[in-house]
């Protein structure tokens, strides 16, 4: 089988839901809209599930070309819809009511509010990789564990974590192409005290950690440098994308071709 992608996912508002497209255009070192808005705490931090499990809590859904977004709690109640320009106060009012402290909206279109901004555009994940770890969670769906890890891209036709076969040691790294777009994997991604949360409600499980960490001892495939990372707490490929991929799109069926390593500075990703 051919490598190709299979699902894409963007979160517009940074830590709250996902919407799934078929077909992503790619913006400033980021895929459009994606991670577009985020939210600051009062003291500049970002309202994140780091630091708060009621961001699970909310559901939220987006009307993207008009930036529109409706937020309504998981649990019930009246949605309530804001464009996230224009009614930019009314929102900031309405969630700082829901999270008990005050909130702020930040706006950014040039990937600047991303998880590591530059040096990872986009996320990747193999389907694989999720099903090897989901038979060691058998209590929870395949989605539940999708949602943990907040991923952009998905890739069928592959071994169960092919996705790490495109990163080296620390500095080494894949160019490849997904459909007209080309990207350079640079480095698996470590993962924070966000995966633990329930992805619905925020509740976190003090098991996962070492639970997933097993799972991945368990599958690890022969010769994985991921060892060399400093911990198997790792999955999903950071992904960088140049400013001159803007403007191309990504595609579900697009196949995935490996052109070279590339060796880069981490200090100048």
């Amino acid at each position: 089988m051919t490598p190709s992608i299979s699902r894409i996912r963007i979160y517009p508002i940074k830590s709250l839901d996902h919407v799934e497209l078929q077909e992503a255009e790619v913006g400033i070192q980021s895929l459009r809209y994606d991670r577009e808005f985020a939210l600051l705490a009062g003291d500049g931090s970002f309202m994140n599930g780091k630091r708060s499990g009621k961001v699970n809590e909310l559901k939220t859904g987006y009307d993207l070309p008009n930036h529109l977004v409706t937020f309504q709690q998981r649990s019930g109640g009246e949605p309530r819809s804001f464009h996230m320009i224009e009614q930019k106060l009314e929102l900031e009012s309405f969630l700082g009511q829901f999270f008990g402290e005050p909130v702020t909206l930040v706006h950014s279109k040039t990937g600047q509010l991303m998880d590591i901004p530059v040096a990872s555009s986009v996320t990747i994940v193999s389907e694989a990789s999720l099903t090897s770890l989901h038979q060691d969670f058998p209590d929870r769906s395949l989605e539940d564990v999708r949602l943990r890890f907040r991923v952009n891209i998905e890739v069928s036709g592959v071994n169960t974590f092919w996705e790490e076969s495109l990163i080296g040691k620390p500095g080494t790294g894949t160019r490849f192409t997904a459909g007209e777009v080309e990207m350079i994997a640079i480095s698996p991604r470590a993962r924070c005290n966000v995966p633990p949360r329930d992805p619905l409600t925020g509740v976190p499980d003090k098991t996962f950690i070492k639970k997933m960490m097993q799972s991945r001892q368990r599958s690890l495939p022969a010769g994985s440098l991921i060892p060399s990372y400093g911990s198997l707490y790792h999955l999903t490929i950071n992904t960088y994308l140049s400013k001159a991929q803007e403007g191309k799109w990504l595609r579900v069926g697009d196949q995935i071709k490996l052109i070279e390593e590339v060796q880069f500075e981490e200090s100048s990703e």
